[in-house]
């Protein structure tokens, strides 16, 4: 994280801000609306006119005019009403609106059964919006529901954090493309495409440069081409110890410098970093669930940080374990699980295989449990860290109170 700098700021428009980070406090600079409006298709006028108003002796009022919206500010005068739409501006002295289906109207005139209260039917002026008021902080996310205010506040361009720019590079003598018919010891390149994927879903400006074979020269040319323009470079496969696993040894030969070459994490241990003449790198695991969990655990945090992000974990909830987990000594363990919200709270149920190696396990979990550094057993009942993935399937629609007791007999 000492390494993620955060990026310099660009101004661009409204219109393409979706999804950008704020790089300066967005603050009000005038009270919206600085007028008092109508809430209500009806009539304006002079709370205190109607005080003397009853069910038994309806009060007439005549009216006067008629105010639109769009339109500049009236001025009432004393016992009078005008005709209001919704939205638009009070006149000048009424201090109240009464609705078209509270009242009848009659030769010019609507006639009122009940007195109206100050303030009824108004939308005060500055409600939305106060001037001075900051409306979004920097590092926050622009997402579409700020949009429209701030089209409402003027804002038709902003200030934000420049994207970063990723290089991917993918290494395995065995990877072939997704659209060929692998042979026998060959696999599709699936890394490819969750990495991809994920560092979009970041806002990151992502260049794949391809998978290479695990050749130290087609190493060092292509890694040479990957740094070029680049914010941070991601590589994934050959980083064990294996005769093959050569991508470390290259890059320090290169002249990285790794700041740590192994993580005492599982899935994941053989991850590193290092800077290569200033260049962050990643290198990531081949096995496409530990690519996974590396990414969301080291790799993502550093690359929203670099966005001007303020907040970059992953969100953090404690729940209630159904099923078995353990932890080994020497390492935290990080399982997939899919989680679910219930009457009585969180519940995690762990995936049957956690492979390093299966590349359905991303795919099927919508969170991921945390288990601290062993020795360490857990069993149904037992509360968990739970880091969230997917809480549009964290929260859905079905008898939870059922699914809870189902699930807590079956583990017990």
């Amino acid at each position: 994280m000492s390494a993620a700098h955060v990026l310099n700021s660009e101004s661009i428009p409204l219109s393409d801000a979706v999804g950008r980070v704020a790089a300066e406090n967005i603050v009000a600079k005038e009270d919206l609306v600085p007028y008092a409006r109508s809430a209500m298709d009806g009539y304006a006028l002079r709370a205190a006119d109607t005080l003397a108003a009853s069910s038994a002796s309806p009060l007439g009022i005549p009216v006067v005019g008629k105010v639109f919206t769009g339109e500049g500010r009236s001025t009432l005068t004393s016992n009078t009403a005008m005709g209001i739409t919704t939205g638009a501006p009070v006149p000048i002295n009424a201090d109240a609106v009464i609705p078209h289906e509270q009242v009848t109207i009659r030769n010019g005139m609507i006639f009122i059964e009940k007195a109206v209260p100050v303030g009824d039917c108004i939308f005060p002026s500055a409600e939305d919006v106060r001037c001075g008021e900051t409306l979004l902080n920097r590092g926050s996310v622009l997402r579409p529901s700020v949009m429209a205010l701030l089209a409402f506040v003027g804002r038709s361009e902003l200030s934000v954090y420049r994207r970063p720019n990723v290089s991917l590079l993918c290494t395995g003598s065995e990877l072939v493309d997704v659209s060929e018919t692998p042979a026998c010891g060959q696999v599709r390149n699936s890394n490819a495409s969750l990495l991809s994927a994920l560092l979009s879903e970041c806002g990151a400006e992502t260049r794949y440069c391809g998978a290479v074979t695990d050749n130290s020269e087609q190493l060092r040319s292509a890694l040479e081409e990957a740094r070029q323009g680049a914010d941070l470079l991601l590589t994934t496969g050959g980083a064990s110890v294996g005769e093959r696993d050569l991508i470390k040894a290259v890059l320090e030969d290169m002249g990285a410098e790794f700041e740590f070459r192994k993580v005492a994490v599982r899935p994941g241990k053989p991850f590193a970093f290092g800077r290569w003449r200033g260049l962050p790198v990643c290198v990531l695991p081949g096995n496409p669930a530990a690519a996974f969990v590396c990414y969301q655990e080291f790799v993502r945090p550093t690359l929203l940080r670099m966005a001007g992000r303020e907040r970059v974990d992953l969100p953090t909830v404690m729940a209630t374990l159904a099923g078995h987990a353990k932890s080994k000594p020497g390492s935290r363990y990080i399982l997939f699980g899919n989680l679910s919200i219930t009457r009585f709270g969180f519940l995690v149920e762990p995936l049957e295989n956690q492979c390093s190696a299966l590349v359905r396990n991303p795919a099927m979990a919508n969170a991921l449990i945390v288990l601290p550094e062993g020795p360490a057993t857990y069993e149904s009942g037992d509360r968990v860290t739970v880091q969230v993935l997917d809480w549009d399937s964290v929260v859905h629609e079905k008898d939870i109170e059922l699914e809870m007791k189902t699930r807590m007999t079956s583990y017990s």
